[in-house]
């Protein structure tokens, strides 16, 4: 076994945590706040295109998921690393439904950067509004997920279990 991540595995990871959180903060905020048509169409615009890049990087993060050596998880019991591995997988799962939810409830074309676009893949509105109630829920447990995943790591961290420094470059 080994003590730390591959490299591939340690950038994945950071990658996929920051286009997450920013897409979390973001997409509440606008949600949530009084915000003008223009920033609201702005962060509309760079969330649709970061997530719709993201995507190739996510299933590249699966292989590894489900390919790569796991890191030895130091002082763990059995059980603990059941847990570790159930709410990895659950956040995995959660990641795939709003990406697929994500692109499903589309109601126009996906602007990637003004660089290309991918054709609205659903026209009904119906069920488009179904796949737009689903991401709402998926994105907010994912919200959730993440702050778990966080105050884990705050955790495991003040207990001198050295977390961060498997998922460090």
């Amino acid at each position: 076994m080994k003590n730390k991540y591959s490299w591939q595995q340690i950038v994945l990871h950071w990658v996929s945590a920051a286009v997450i959180i920013w897409a979390t903060v973001t997409g509440f905020y606008v949600a949530l706040f009084d915000v003008t048509p223009t920033l609201k169409t702005l962060i509309g615009f760079i969330n649709v295109s970061l997530t719709t890049v993201f995507i190739p990087v996510f299933i590249i993060r699966l292989y590894f998921y489900f390919t790569a050596e796991k890191a030895t998880e130091v002082n763990s019991t059995r059980s603990t690393k059941i847990i570790a591995h159930v709410v990895h997988f659950i956040i995995y799962l959660n990641i795939a439904i709003v990406l697929i939810t994500g692109v499903l409830m589309m109601e126009r074309d996906i602007n990637v950067f003004d660089l290309f676009s991918i054709p609205q893949p659903i026209h009904n509105l119906a069920v488009t509004s179904i796949f737009n109630t689903t991401h709402i829920i998926s994105c907010t447990t994912l919200a959730a997920l993440v702050l778990l995943h966080i105050a884990a790591v705050v955790k495991h961290e003040l207990s001198g279990k050295r977390v961060l420094r498997r998922m460090s470059l």
